[in-house]
Order: structure tokens, then C-alpha cells, then sequence
């Protein structure tokens, strides 16, 4: 399964209608799993959590986090990260961000909605904080992949990882030249 180029990585995060799934740890040490809206701009994911709870309280006590992000049809594009989430604005800052928050809001809703929803939460007094991950900290840990496209050459038969490729005690399958590609 090849790589996305930095070209696929960036129009991949650009394709409207994604959710990245956001991992936190809780307090009790279980993992936390939301789906959120983001936004990848400058070579970070930007996004904003609600101001009470418990993803931005694990964040607080730990920005150790995750995200992933996938595509349900092919060429089904996935990106996996693992890095520091960074509260860049606490909340009360919103003015700050807004015209980033309304971009990163149209990649799922109409702009009426935007616009209304923004409007709404700025009446009822709603403020959030604005995080981010940065993709080029040393720390950051990022996997990407899909499957082949049509006409590309496949390098294994079957579309997954070579490391996938063997048995649990590391031998090959007995088959393995011989498994068919579902693709």
C-alpha cells in the first residue's frame, strides 16, 4: 500500500465532509475517542474542543494525542497521528481565529449554517479554546496510505502493509504468492 505523496496528504486533508477521530487518555488511563472537525492549514491540524470537558481536560493534564482520519471509498486515503496538542488560544480568544474556525466549519456544513452557528454560540456567550498539533514538531509521528489506483502496479498480493504479510509467529503464509488481490 503506498504512501500519500505530500501532494495527496494535502489534498487528502483538504476533502470536504472529514472527521478525524481525536484520542485522548482519561484520567483512569482508558482512551477517549471523539470524532471532531479540523482544519489543516500551515502544517498543522487545527481544531477546537468544547470548553467543559473531558477531552480538553485530558489535553490539559496530557497533550499526548491522536488523530485519524480516513476515507470510507477508494482510493481509501488514511492518515494516522500521533503528537502534542497545543491549546494556542484559551478561551475568550475566539476573535483570534474565527476566520480559520469559519473555513474549517465549510468543509462540513453550508455557509448559512456557519454563519448561524457562529452567530448562536457568539450570543450565547460560548467560548472555546483552539488547539493544534503541529505536523513538523520532532515529536510528531505521522502514517499515511491507501490503497493502488487503478493502473498502478501492486508490490504485494494482497493491499496491506508487508509487515502484515505473515503469519503471528513471523512465518510467511503457506500461500503467500498465491493470495488473490481484492482489488
Amino acid at each position: 500500500m503506498p504512501k500519500l505523496t505530500d501532494q495527496e496528504f494535502d489534498e487528502f486533508l483538504a476533502t470536504p465532509g472529514l472527521y478525524a477521530r481525536f484520542a485522548t487518555v482519561d484520567v483512569d488511563g482508558f482512551p477517549r475517542v471523539i470524532p471532531i472537525i479540523f482544519f489543516h492549514h500551515e502544517r498543522k491540524i487545527k481544531f477546537t474542543l468544547r470548553p467543559v470537558g473531558a477531552p480538553l481536560e485530558n489535553v490539559r493534564r496530557d497533550p499526548k494525542v491522536a488523530l485519524s482520519i480516513d476515507e470510507p471509498t477508494d482510493p481509501q486515503r488514511r492518515v494516522n497521528i500521533q503528537g502534542i496538542a497545543q491549546i494556542v488560544y484559551e478561551p475568550g480568544s475566539e476573535d483570534q481565529w474565527l476566520d480559520v474556525y469559519r473555513q474549517m466549519l465549510l468543509k462540513t456544513a453550508t455557509p448559512e449554517f456557519v454563519d448561524d452557528y457562529i452567530k448562536g454560540s457568539a450570543e450565547a456567550g460560548l467560548r472555546r479554546p483552539w488547539l493544534q498539533v503541529d505536523l513538523d514538531d520532532p515529536t510528531t509521528r505521522v502514517k499515511t496510505w491507501r490503497l493502488n489506483i487503478e493502473g498502478e502496479e501492486r508490490d504485494r498480493p494482497v493491499p496491506m502493509a508487508r509487515k502484515y504479510l505473515q503469519n503471528w509467529d513471523g512465518s510467511a503464509p503457506a500461500n503467500s504468492e498465491n493470495l488473490p488481490m481484492s482489488r
